[in-house]
């Protein structure tokens, strides 16, 4: 290994025995010289992902790196996991008494029990790019609507009126910043027949009623604990 890292025997044995405290740039030679990365170099333990692939963070990285459709999938699943860790927070601040969060076709992604009832949320990303704005409204586009057809090829992809109570819109493939939007089901546009939900439906840029930043404000809406004053006229978004 000194012979490969061009760092001394004795140095590379003081470290070996916990003698001396190595510089990062000494860890990356080491590294270099068995042939892995820094962060392998310091891991402990493997990812279950690793486990399950049999291959290295780096490479299953890679691989999502080369995938476009595998990048849409796990921003998907990081917009889901950025919600749960808010609404775990929520959680432990008693502002929620609990949550749940699935992962089955037809089942919305998550359930809030809030002062005993239970509330559903479906959980989409913003629409990326040029593709993700309205240019003529000004606002941004989210496409609500399921991920597959049925079997039989008919329309199954459209969202009844009644199939969740909330809507959170992850504002990362706008913005960035892995933050959220809420809205009230019963507030968003309806599609020609009106018991089904419009699937591309106008973000504003900035929070505006009835679109909240707080899930706390549209669950009281909901349970009719306070009242929203939503214009009878849409306002420019």
């Amino acid at each position: 290994m000194a012979e490969k890292s061009g760092l001394h025997p004795t140095y590379i044995g003081g470290i070996e025995r916990g003698e001396r405290n190595a510089t990062i740039a000494s860890f990356q030679k080491i590294a270099d010289s068995l042939g892995i990365t820094l962060a392998e170099l310091f891991r402990v333990g493997l990812h279950p992902l690793e486990e399950m692939f049999n291959a290295p963070a780096d490479d299953i990285m890679g691989a999502i790196h080369k995938g476009f459709r595998a990048q849409v999938d796990v921003k998907g699943k990081l917009a889901e996991l950025y919600l749960a860790k808010y609404l775990g927070n929520l959680k432990a601040g008693k502002a929620i008494d609990d949550f749940k969060w699935s992962d089955k076709d037809g089942v919305p992604d998550f359930v809030i029990t809030y002062k005993g009832q239970k509330y559903t949320v479906e959980c989409k990303n913003l629409r990326s790019g040029e593709d993700g704005i309205y240019k003529q409204k000004p606002s941004y586009k989210v496409e609500v609507q399921k991920t597959r057809n049925s079997k039989d090829g008919t329309n199954t992809r459209s969202y009844s009126v009644g199939h969740f109570h909330i809507l959170a819109v992850c504002m990362f493939n706008q913005t960035g910043q892995w933050d959220f939007f809420f809205i009230a089901t019963k507030y968003l546009e309806k599609a020609g027949d009106p018991n089904l939900l419009k699937v591309f439906q106008p973000v504003p840029f900035s929070p505006t009623t009835p679109w909240e930043k707080d899930v706390i404000v549209v669950l009281k809406d909901i349970a009719g604990e306070i009242k929203i004053d939503y214009p009878k006229q849409k306002p420019r978004l």
